[in-house]
């Protein structure tokens, strides 16, 4: 099992689970919304249980089961099971939902139903680079997670959310003054592992607005221009003759071919390249 635990991924549980061998698991009240999505290359037969469903069926991989907080959640399986486990904040969906001004059914808490074995590919797709990020610890930072995290629940939210709908318009561009907010605590705090919450907060806007406003503003997400700045930064400082092993500490990577990987993203060459090339 690998899981998420330690880095910070507050308001997500991300585990992975490998060959688990057949038994029952069994929730009488899940504290967090649960997706589940097959990993097990071959199918598998289930047999689920939860709140206004029961029955059996064939697992095959990607396939998704979505659960809301509060649910009953029982399975039984009868082969070798491998699974990605989310386990998503309800306050998180509640909070995003409010800051898309998406009206609450009497006030409760979102309830996204019970799917079994369900086709998502956004989901499938979110999970997939948190799996990626998890198995390199966390090496796309807070950032990076925090952004993935907003953007399932967005998307869980619009899909399948018994909110539906908003009271009024968002804003259509970022205001000069949230933007340079943002654009200041970045650079002010570009050598550390800042969140989307942080940037959020120093340009006076909710985390879920700021994704796209800060996108229709710059034409980069949040998360990509930070890296960008980092790999300017690194420029700069491999051009002083910094070594590469510094430059990656310095710039908040986790190691060399954390700034290695962006960095042939973003110039075309690797560190090494490009300071021969300056010489």
């Amino acid at each position: 099992m690998v899981t998420s635990e330690g880095l910070g991924w507050s308001e997500l549980k991300f585990s992975g689970w490998e060959g688990v061998s057949p038994q029952e698991a069994y929730e009488p009240a899940l504290s967090d919304h649960l997706i589940v999505i097959h990993t097990t290359p071959e199918p598998v037969r289930v047999f689920e249980r939860t709140d206004g469903y029961s029955g059996e069926g064939i697992a095959i991989p990607g396939q998704i089961n979505l659960f809301s907080a509060g649910d009953m959640s029982f399975c039984r399986w009868e082969g070798s099971l491998s699974f990605l486990r989310l386990d998503l904040s309800p306050g998180l969906t509640d909070k995003v939902a409010a800051e898309l001004e998406l009206p609450l059914s009497g006030g409760s808490a979102i309830d996204f139903g019970r799917h079994i074995r369900l086709d998502d590919d956004r989901v499938w797709q979110v999970a997939q680079w948190l799996s990626e990020d998890l198995k390199n610890g966390g090496a796309g930072g807070r950032l990076y997670a925090d952004s993935l995290i907003r953007m399932l629940s967005v998307h869980l939210l619009h899909r399948y959310g018994t909110a539906s709908g908003r009271k009024s318009a968002l804003p259509q561009r970022m205001a000069r003054k949230q933007l340079d907010g943002a654009l200041q605590f970045i650079h002010a705090f570009l050598e550390q592992d800042i969140s989307l919450d942080d940037i959020a907060a120093a340009a006076h806007v909710s985390s879920s607005h700021l994704v796209r406003l800060f996108k229709e503003a710059t034409g980069l997400t949040p998360h990509q221009y930070v890296i960008q700045q980092k790999i300017r930064k690194a420029q700069k400082l491999l051009g002083e003759g910094l070594p590469v092993i510094e430059v990656a500490a310095v710039l908040g990577f986790s190691d060399q071919s954390h700034l290695h990987r962006h960095f042939k993203r973003f110039v075309g060459v690797t560190p090494r390249e490009f300071v021969q090339s300056i010489r």
